[in-house]
């Protein structure tokens, strides 16, 4: 999968956890003429990062303390000092999403191209300060505004690492709305959208993990979640025009949180599944974790978005996320990779409905853990399972037998052998940085980006909006800008 590139290409990668692991720092390496000059991590993570990654002499790396707020002055000055000796084109930012906003305001500062990971921010205890969940959606509009200025002055990208935009399957699907919505002029009416990362934590993991955590007051909607909203955002747009488009968004969400989990599977019922082995790992009782978990972050997020148009509802849309969901873990004991390991199992599944013209659905289940075996694995269960299920009413089906059913290797052609064992989301995460880099290098224009800044308004207002919502225990109303919803990137038909 090497690819010639025009020219050298220097990275500087902000995070380099077990996601950027897995992903970035592979991902590059494939790329023929990119070197990673500089990798930015916390110091308590530094033996960790140098036993697991194999990176050439090349690279320099910075281990920091943890920080809240602004940049340190000494970090500062010591990228300050990096920068102006060494020729970087671009930064990726992997880091914990508290600390997205601080990075990405320096990178702006600097002129430079910008990958960057979701959620765009998060805020401590968005969970239940609506001043931090309002903030989500501020801190949006802040680096959208540096940005646009930055572009008064030079080109640049800034890439959102949302990879359901780059999946083939979920391009298909928005061809086949927008291609009804032609047909028709009718926008998508409903649609249900549900996530599960299958991740089972025991309640002393809780506490402890610092990995996609809820101690910080934040879960699921700011960690997987807002692929979700932005999934919604695509289908929807994809089926809109200037006539029809909404010009209303209510937003009312519920959380379930540690205190609802614990109460859901209590002390004596681990007793009861694990054994006296539970008694290894049980450090604190559920009366001694209740005032602990008071502040801790979502685990499990539904919420119903109501599109209005002139004070009409004009489409429901519902969103259930989870991450205490039907899981493969057996063991008392965490294993060490919490990112593809410790028996998680995703489900995923989308329902889409135009009016009486079209149905689609969206099945992806796996059935186990295990997603580094060889093969493809397409079937239900499998680690590569996604099938999409296309209803057309008779007027617009050319006769067709209904319904037509897809697999994601009917629509990608010419995926490399040496690719075909990997999870398709993961080789699909490839393909996010190799566009970047393609802008980097000079084989791709800034108009043929799939994801940039401008173009996330409506997911972020979806995720401020679900925090707020949980707050108040209330409804909570945006408008919406017309200008930010159109289609105004075409979809890419990708042929990987």
């Amino acid at each position: 999968m090497l690819r010639e590139q025009d020219k050298s290409v220097n990275i500087i990668l902000i995070g380099c956890g077990p996601h950027a692991r897995r992903v970035y720092i592979p991902a590059l390496e494939h790329i023929k003429n990119v070197k990673i000059a500089l990798i930015i991590d916390l110091k308590d993570q530094e033996t960790d990062i140098r036993e697991s990654i194999k990176i050439g002499v090349e690279t320099s790396f910075m281990f920091i303390d943890p920080f809240e707020g602004s940049l340190p002055r000494k970090l500062a000055y010591h990228l300050s000092e990096f920068i102006q000796h060494n020729q970087i084109d671009g930064v990726v930012i992997a880091t914990e999403p508290l600390v997205h906003y601080v990075y990405a305001k320096w990178a702006l500062e600097n002129g430079f191209n910008v990958l960057m990971d979701k959620p765009i921010t998060t805020r401590p205890d968005v969970v239940s300060n609506d001043e931090n969940a309002k903030g989500i959606l501020e801190d949006y509009e802040d680096l959208l505004e540096d940005y646009h200025r930055l572009q008064d002055i030079k080109e640049t990208v800034f890439i959102i690492n949302s990879h359901r935009r780059f999946h083939k399957g979920f391009q298909f699907v928005q061809e086949q709305i927008r291609e009804v919505a032609a047909l028709t002029n009718c926008p998508a009416t409903f649609i249900q959208a549900y996530h599960s990362d299958g991740q089972w934590r025991l309640p002393n993991e809780i506490v402890t993990q610092n990995y996609h955590p809820y101690c910080s007051g934040y879960g699921k909607a700011s960690h997987s979640g807002y692929h979700i909203f932005d999934t919604i955002y695509q289908f929807y747009k994809a089926s809109i025009n200037p006539e029809k488009i909404a010009d209303q968004l209510d937003i009312f969400s519920s959380f379930v949180r540690p205190n609802g989990f614990i109460k859901q599977i209590t002390e004596e019922d681990y007793k009861l599944v694990f054994g006296q082995k539970y008694n290894t790992v049980h450090r604190w009782t559920d009366e001694e974790l209740s005032p602990v978990f008071a502040s801790y972050g979502e685990m499990d997020v539904s919420s119903i978005l109501t599109l209005k148009k002139e004070k009409e509802i004009v489409a429901n849309f519902s969103i259930n996320l989870v991450h205490n969901g039907f899981a493969g873990r057996t063991w008392i004991t965490p294993g060490k990779d919490l990112y593809k390991g410790n028996g998680r199992i995703k489900h995923e599944n989308y329902f889409i409905q135009q009016g009486p013209f079209q149905s689609i659905q969206i099945h992806a289940y796996q059935a186990s853990d295990q997603h580094d075996t060889h093969g493809i694995e397409e079937d239900l269960g499998g680690k590569n399972h996604f099938d999409i299920y296309v209803f057309r009413n008779p007027l617009i089906s050319n006769g067709e037998q209904q319904p037509q059913v897809y697999k994601v290797s009917d629509l990608v052609k010419d995926r490399p052998q040496e690719d075909a064992n990997m999870i398709t989301m993961e080789w699909v995460k490839f393909k996010v940085v190799e566009e970047f880099v393609d802008y980097l290098s000079g084989k791709k224009l800034k108009s043929e980006m799939t994801s940039l800044l401008d173009d996330h308004l409506f997911p972020v207002q979806i995720m401020s909006g679900t925090y707020r919502s949980n707050i108040s225990k209330s409804v909570v109303s945006y408008a919406i800008e017309p200008d930010s919803i159109l289609d105004k990137y075409p979809l890419k038909n990708y042929i990987f």
